[in-house]
Formats: C-alpha cells, sequence, structure tokens
C-alpha cells in the first residue's frame, strides 16, 4: 500500500502570525528591537531574554531568525554601516564633499555605538571592505596613488573614532571653564585666543577634516574663488 504524502508547512509563511501561537515576526522586526535596546540601555544590556522582552515572545521564537547573538550583532552592524554612504562621484569635489560625508557618517555610528566594532562579524566585515573599496577606487580615480589612499584611509577613520569618542565625553564645554583649564598651559592659551574652542564639536571636527584631506589629498583641494584683478588706468 502506497503511503499518502505528508503535506510540508509553507515556509514562505514563517513570518506570518499564525491564531493561537505565539505571534511571528519579520527578521527586520527583531533587528530593530535590538537595536533600539541597545541604544537605550547600551550594549551591555544586549540578549536574546532581553530582546524577546521587547518583542513579547519567548526567547526559543528568536532562534528561529538568528542562530546565535553573534549572528544578530552581525546584522546590528549592517544596519548600522547603511547609514554610511559609499563613495561614488564624477569629479574631486564630488569625491571630497562624499569622503568628508562617509567619515561625519561612521563617527555618528561609532560615538552612538561605543561597542560597534566588536558587533561587527562576517557579513558586516564585507559590507565595510565594500565601503573601503568604493573610498580607495575614488582617490584613485582623482590621481592619489594607492600607498598614500590607503594611508589616507587609515587616518580619517582613526580621527572618526577619536572624535566619537570625544563627543561622549564632552558635550558641551563653556569658554569659562576652557580658560580654567588652560590656564597654565602657554600654547592651548594661544588657541584659545584664536577663537577655535568656540566652534562647535561637530564645526571642529570638520575643520579637521578639511585641513587633513588639503594636506593629505592636494587632489580634491578645495578650490578657491579667484579674486579679480583690479584694472589699471
Amino acid at each position: 500500500m502506497k503511503k499518502t504524502p505528508v503535506a510540508l508547512p509553507d515556509k514562505s509563511d514563517a513570518t506570518t502570525a499564525v491564531p493561537g501561537r505565539k505571534p511571528m515576526f519579520q527578521k527586520e522586526q527583531v533587528v530593530r528591537a535590538a537595536l533600539d535596546l541597545v541604544e537605550r540601555d547600551g550594549h551591555e544590556a544586549l540578549s536574546m531574554r532581553a530582546i524577546a522582552a521587547e518583542l513579547g515572545t519567548g526567547v526559543a521564537t528568536l532562534y528561529n531568525y538568528f542562530g546565535s547573538l553573534a549572528e544578530l550583532n552581525d546584522a546590528l552592524a549592517i544596519t548600522l554601516l547603511d547609514e554610511i554612504p559609499l563613495v561614488d562621484a564624477n569629479d574631486v569635489q564630488e569625491t571630497r564633499r562624499q569622503l568628508m560625508e562617509l567619515v561625519i557618517a561612521y563617527a555618528n555610528v561609532v560615538e552612538r555605538h561605543p561597542n560597534f566594532v566588536q558587533m561587527v562579524g562576517a557579513l558586516a566585515d564585507k559590507k565595510i571592505m565594500r565601503i573601503f573599496d568604493s573610498t580607495l577606487q575614488a582617490m584613485l580615480d582623482a590621481g592619489v596613488d594607492v600607498e598614500r589612499a590607503t594611508v589616507t584611509w587609515s587616518v580619517l577613520s582613526g580621527l572618526a573614532v577619536s572624535h566619537a569618542a570625544s563627543g561622549r565625553r564632552v558635550d558641551r564645554t563653556r569658554q569659562s571653564d576652557i580658560r580654567t583649564k588652560f590656564k597654565d598651559l602657554n600654547a592651548l592659551q594661544v588657541a584659545v585666543k584664536t577663537g577655535v574652542f568656540k566652534l562647535s564639536h561637530d564645526e571642529w571636527f570638520r575643520q579637521i577634516l578639511d585641513l587633513t584631506i588639503d594636506r593629505m589629498l592636494p587632489e580634491l583641494k578645495a578650490k578657491t574663488p579667484k579674486t579679480a584683478k583690479a584694472k589699471t588706468p
């Protein structure tokens, strides 16, 4: 006697809620809940149990979407990397602008997520390599030699991490506080007199990036408008 084949459940319906069962979610919903948790309570609060509580479901349900917390961390890192644009410019001025925006976006991600590097897994690492590749290619297309281009990438990404760390440390500092801290420090007193510390944290970072790109990548140096020479009578 032939056995009647048993119909298997349709996997395409795996993310649809079934009456009488615990709710099912889209994978993106799990990532969003995890990201909300991290941004509210810090990365140290991230656990499968905590995410399950955010979604109002059981821990076992989450393993239908991610095999481990490390895999979920990798997905979080990819979501954050989506905030960082690829460099895809047709001229040097646009390359310069996009390069600055990329570094600023990276700094913003790291400032909000100090443990970002620990979140990166195999898939997120591939995305980072794509970002690096697009940036390197744009610099090469602008006439920058490969050695200087790779060093510049390291310097700019380091500046982003440094800016993020200082941003977490100091949100706002009054001029009077700065003068007190720098009272017996001659070089810093000179810097105070120039008004450099009147800039906001982000304005100061843009100025640093401008100076760094001008020095390291003269091919991308911002063009200054030429002043017309006065005609002699």
